[in-house]
């Protein structure tokens, strides 16, 4: 499965600080922002450093936004979206519960690995948000977590996986995930193919599907009926 890319801040800001360039649309700004926001954090970054990304006063700026409160809200609400969208596109890819939370845990990284800039303002910066913002992120990472949890609910009920406490498993399995677009690289010995396929394997680990197999009963041969002579 494919992540998919957050628009429109997945096209990079490519302007470098002072260097002037034209800026004809509000995904310019975004952009900028964007870039900025990941690197040196929300509260680090003025509009001031946005103009100067971008070569432009911050006059020219506000006449795209109207805060940087805005952008930030903007950001980490269209990253949550898109996250949830593959999520539960995963979800309903089948109904095997085991393969569900395996694909779930591997389109969550490559998402991350895809949108790394956008997926650490997600992660770590929503913080920063006030009022109704924060309060609509927080109910769309519920949401998140609680998909994760209903699966996990769901495999240990049925058998297939073995998880003490849902809630702490679902935290697990998210949060390793949020570490990846901290150091993944593209260039380095680990494929986003290879790097998806482990954290979907870790992510059955923490969910007991090995343990879960391991006690369920198993049909012995001497069971079987025997073939009339």
């Amino acid at each position: 499965m494919t992540a998919r890319s957050v628009s429109p801040t997945s096209s990079r800001a490519s302007a470098r600080r002072g260097r002037p360039r034209a800026v004809n649309a509000r995904s310019d700004v975004r952009a900028a922002a964007t870039e900025l926001f990941a690197d040196q954090g929300y509260r680090s970054t003025g509009v001031r450093d946005i103009a100067e990304a971008l070569g432009i006063g911050p006059t020219s700026v506000y006449t795209h936004i109207s805060s940087k409160a805005e952008l930030l809200q903007e950001i980490v609400i269209d990253t949550l979206d898109a996250l949830l969208a593959i999520q539960s596109e995963a979800i309903t890819s089948t109904s095997d519960v085991v393969q569900q939370l395996r694909r779930a845990a591997e389109s969550q990284v490559r998402f991350f690995v895809e949108n790394p800039k956008e997926s650490l303002i997600a992660i770590r910066e929503f913080r920063w948000a006030e009022g109704e913002d924060l309060r609509a992120i927080q109910v769309r990472r519920r949401a998140y977590r609680q998909a994760f949890e209903d699966l996990l609910v769901a495999g240990d009920r049925q058998g297939v996986l073995s998880v003490e406490n849902s809630k702490i498993a679902a935290f697990s399995i998210i949060e390793m995930a949020e570490a990846v677009p901290t150091w993944f690289r593209p260039d380095r010995e680990v494929s986003e193919n290879q790097i998806a396929y482990l954290y979907g394997e870790y992510a059955l680990r923490i969910a007991g599907a090995d343990r879960a197999s391991r006690a369920r009963p198993t049909t012995r041969s001497s069971s079987r009926p025997r073939r009339s002579k």
